[in-house]
């Protein structure tokens, strides 16, 4: 699978908007597709990317916990198994990044009490992986564990967000109609979409602006929780529009993670998608530590 510029015009030229697609061009984004595939009967090679099943970790790494409870094995990617696309350039050009969430509870990423939940790790090209037995207390009962699916990848060119405020498209310029047929753009190409980099599908509206919020203490699940988290640490509506403002160039997507019932045992909410952001300092550090979870579903 590939989606290139000219499938991505075609498609915004066909849906009568192609007096957007001019806008719309300089902010469409590379990403790496995630493509899952058939599991083999045999063990998969360590260190190649997959979802589900067993992590490989470094012998003496600790599985990831959350207030004392295993945290679920998402996924794996194999970072040279992405050195071959474009997008894929900010990354570290070899290594591992192994994801993890506490798929019990399914934390939606807006309040900062759930820092920790989600985690992503990064082990450096030379580390000793070994497979890693799921711990005890993850079943597939509970969502908690999932089966292994092997993973491939393909180049895709993304579509950006219309509310993303760098678009600078105003809600009254185009129709409702107009904004339904743009959204039907979008999810044409998102159905079982999960994607390394590159912009979001997004289900329940932008995201950058609530993460870089969250990172400074604000609870976002509503806006009466985040006016009592400004006023209890002191945060003025001023600063807090600064940080929404500077969140547009500050984050970017890490991974985008669909649903995968059928294939690995995955939900989301409701047929959603996981979010893994980072800030484009600590992208470019390679620092994995920094990264914020968010879940949106239908």
């Amino acid at each position: 699978m590939e989606t290139n510029q000219l499938d991505l015009q075609a498609a915004v030229e066909a849906a009568g908007l192609g007096f957007l697609w001019s806008r719309l061009a300089p902010h469409c984004r590379l990403s790496v597709r995630v493509l899952t595939q058939t599991a083999p009967e045999v063990p998969l090679p360590v260190g190649c990317s997959h979802l589900g099943g067993l992590p490989d970790l470094p012998v003496a790494a600790p599985w990831p916990t959350w207030q004392g409870r295993s945290l679920s094995f998402l996924a794996q990617l194999n970072l040279a198994e992405l050195a071959a696309f474009p997008a894929a350039a900010p990354l570290p050009p070899a290594g591992v990044l192994s994801f993890f969430y506490d798929a019990l509870e399914q934390p939606w990423g807006y309040d900062p009490a759930d820092r920790g939940r989600a985690v992503v790790l990064y082990h450096p090209v030379g580390t000793e992986l070994a497979p890693r037995p799921q711990p005890a207390d993850l079943t597939t009962d509970e969502y908690e564990a999932f089966t292994v699916v092997p993973l491939t990848f393909a180049p895709e060119l993304t579509l950006p967000d219309l509310r993303e405020q760098d678009l600078g498209i105003a809600e009254e310029e185009l129709s409702e109609q107009q904004w339904d047929a743009y959204w039907d753009i979008q999810h044409r190409y998102a159905d079982g979409a999960s994607r390394v980099l590159g912009h979001p599908d997004t289900i329940q509206g932008t995201m950058r602006d609530q993460c870089a919020l969250v990172m400074q203490g604000l609870n976002t699940g509503s806006a009466e929780a985040q006016q009592a988290t400004q006023q209890a640490l002191g945060i003025s509506d001023a600063q807090a529009a600064t940080w929404k403002e500077q969140a547009l160039t500050e984050w970017e997507l890490l991974l985008q993670l669909d649903s995968y019932e059928d294939e690995a045992g995955m939900m989301w909410g409701d047929s959603g998608r996981l979010y893994f952001w980072i800030p484009r300092t600590a992208l470019s550090a390679h620092d994995f530590s920094q990264v914020w979870q968010v879940l949106q579903c239908y």
